[in-house]
Formats: C-alpha cells, sequence, structure tokens
C-alpha cells in the first residue's frame, strides 16, 4: 500500500510540474474521429514493429475494404508463427502450438489504440489533448496527438497519424509514470493502388486455420478478449443495481449483463470515457483462474479478491490502483467502507 502511494504521489507532482496548455480537445477530437474512419474504411498495407515489455513482434499489415466489408489479414514476420484472416467467411486465426487464438493480440485488436470517439466527451474532465508537431514515420507526415490523464487513475496516450488522411502511424501507451507500456510503430506503408491484394491470400493450407467463435466469458479462464466482449451482446441485461462508494473518480457504469445459464455470475463495464474496466462478480468458490491480489497480462492489469461468499475480479488496461479501488469498493460490506488507497 505504501509503495503505491508513493508512485501515486510522484505521478501526481510529475503532473503538476508540467506547464498549462491550451485545451484542444475538439481539434483532438476531430483527429481521431478521422483516424477511425480511415482505419475502417481506407485501402493500406504495411509492416509494423509492436512492442510490449521485453516482447518485440513485426507484424505485416494489409486492410481493405470492399461492398462495405472489411478484407484483412496480418501476419507475424517475427516469432511464433500466427496469421489472422478477416473476410466475409469471419475470422480464421492460426497460432502457434502453444498460443492460444482468443488471447492473442492480433485477434483482440489490442496492438491498436482502443479509443471510443462517441464517449470522448466524458473523459474530457480527466485528460488534457494536445496537438503537437510532425513527424516523419514510414515516409509519411504524423501529426502528434496526446492524451495526458489529470490523475494516476488511468494511463496516457501518445498518437501520430498521418497528415492527410489520418491513419495511424505510430502510438504509445504510457503509465501512471510515464514510462512505456506498450507502443507500435509502421516501418514502411502503403495505401490505395499501390496496395498488392495478393497479400490477402494466405499460402498455407487453409486446414491450418480454425474458424473464430467467442464462448461464453468466464472470468477464471483467462482475461477476456475483444471476442468474448462481443458476446455480452447475447446476454440479458441485469436490472439496474446500487453501486459502491470508493469507485476511482471519474469511472461510470456503462455497461451491465448476467448470463441466463449463470445466474450468480455479473458483468459490469466502468468507463472513464477513455479507459475502460472489466467486473466479474462470481460466488466465491472454486479454484483455478487469476490468483488473488495484482497480476499482468501483457499491458492488461488484474486484480482478484473474495470476502465471505463473494469473489470480484476486475480487468483492464489501467493501473493497477484503479483495479485495486474497484475491487475493494465491491468487496466492502457497505457501499464506500473501502475506498481507494
Amino acid at each position: 500500500m505504501g509503495r503505491l502511494r508513493l508512485i501515486a504521489a510522484a505521478g501526481l507532482l510529475w503532473l503538476a510540474a508540467q506547464p498549462a496548455a491550451a485545451d484542444s480537445f475538439e481539434e483532438v477530437r476531430g483527429w481521431l474521429e478521422r483516424m477511425a474512419i480511415a482505419m475502417q474504411e481506407r485501402d493500406y498495407q504495411g509492416t509494423f514493429v509492436y512492442v510490449r515489455g521485453e516482447d518485440v513482434e513485426t507484424i505485416r499489415l494489409t486492410h481493405l475494404r470492399r461492398d462495405g466489408k472489411t478484407l484483412e489479414r496480418m501476419v507475424a514476420v517475427s516469432g511464433p508463427e500466427r496469421e489472422i484472416i478477416r473476410d466475409s467467411d469471419g475470422v480464421r486465426a492460426l497460432i502457434g502450438e502453444q498460443g492460444d487464438p482468443l488471447q492473442d493480440p492480433l485477434l483482440t485488436g489490442t496492438v491498436f489504440p482502443d479509443i471510443s470517439v462517441a464517449s470522448l466527451e466524458h473523459a474530457r474532465e480527466r485528460y488534457r489533448f494536445a496537438v503537437g508537431d510532425l513527424n516523419r514515420i514510414a515516409g509519411h507526415n504524423g501529426r502528434r496527438i496526446t492524451i495526458t490523464p489529470t490523475d494516476t487513475y488511468r494511463y496516457g496516450y501518445e498518437l501520430w497519424l498521418e497528415e492527410e488522411s489520418a491513419l495511424l502511424l505510430r502510438w504509445v501507451l504510457l503509465d501512471e509514470s510515464r514510462r512505456t507500456l506498450a507502443k507500435l510503430v509502421f516501418t514502411e506503408l502503403v495505401t490505395g493502388e499501390a496496395v498488392n491484394q495478393e497479400e490477402l491470400r494466405s499460402e498455407l493450407p487453409g486446414s491450418r486455420f480454425v474458424a473464430v467463435q467467442a464462448p461464453a466469458p468466464r472470468p477464471r479462464s483467462a482475461a477476456p478478449s475483444a471476442a468474448q466482449s462481443a458476446a455480452h451482446s447475447s446476454a440479458s441485461r441485469a436490472p439496474a443495481r446500487p453501486l459502491p462508494g470508493g469507485l476511482p473518480p471519474g469511472f461510470g457504469l456503462a455497461a451491465q449483463a448476467r448470463n441466463e445459464e449463470q445466474p450468480d455470475w455479473e458483468h459490469l463495464v466502468f468507463s472513464d470515457g477513455l479507459a475502460s474496466v472489466s467486473v466479474y462478480l462470481e460466488p466465491a468458490m472454486g479454484e483455478g483462474g487469476i490468483p488473488p491480489g495484482l497480476s499482468r497480462m501483457g499491458t492488461t492489469n488484474a486484480w482478484s479478491g473474495a470476502k465471505a461468499t463473494r469473489r470480484v475480479t476486475a480487468i483492464g488496461e489501467v493501473p493497477p490502483v484503479t483495479l485495486k479501488a474497484i475491487g475493494k469498493a465491491f468487496l466492502a460490506d457497505r457501499p464506500g467502507a473501502d475506498g481507494p488507497e
């Protein structure tokens, strides 16, 4: 607890020492809206390097949009053999023998920043938004976009977007102490007619690929993937419930669901408009799954704890102190009994 307070204090001192900057929220939102459209609708192809902790991967990406449908292929150039194909037939994956397709960052999309422009207004009070200078990346002029948290309950982002198209050229995820957690940078990128469509075809036999289908979400198995999160749309909506006190500032309930086959299981999603946390409530029984306390899975953190008959698991790409505060709030005897530490 003492160490977490020291980290939080250091982060706040760093934030206080930064020069005040004019708010560029509307300009940043415009850039991010353009990025979302460009990454979905434009044709592009390139090679990028993805760094997460000590892991460094090189990925080849081809993305086309035809008749309102996405055609995409991602191939790992380095490391274990991995390949993801998205087309009109769905999603198919080839992952190395030791890999779990549903947890692979190529499949879950976590190699790219997950920023919802629709909910960005809610994040305005908890982050500073700035538009910076141009940098040359992969032969393109990239405009720097900075999203800096105003406290230590959330991570920060730096993005470089192509000046004309707003395609993502580079992005960095920064922890509460401004250290790099993950980064992606394109080393080569072409667009439009320069895209070689032949690269959509895999050189490997189709028998080596498996169709990816999202199983019913179970927090004891592993952290939820993007595919698993999609499965929540089929879960029945739970009635509104009172929320505990002690939740980190800015985080509100964004979604809530129960699985009809697991009435004692509940999934809630909290968001500050930019970052999100999945909270799983279930009976405090059984073995396996995420161990008690804090744990890390790539850039995603998890906190799990139990009290009496309830087990709480909080998972998200946020600082550990945020997950601990949310988890302890749900384990408190009464609302507001335990606040953030």
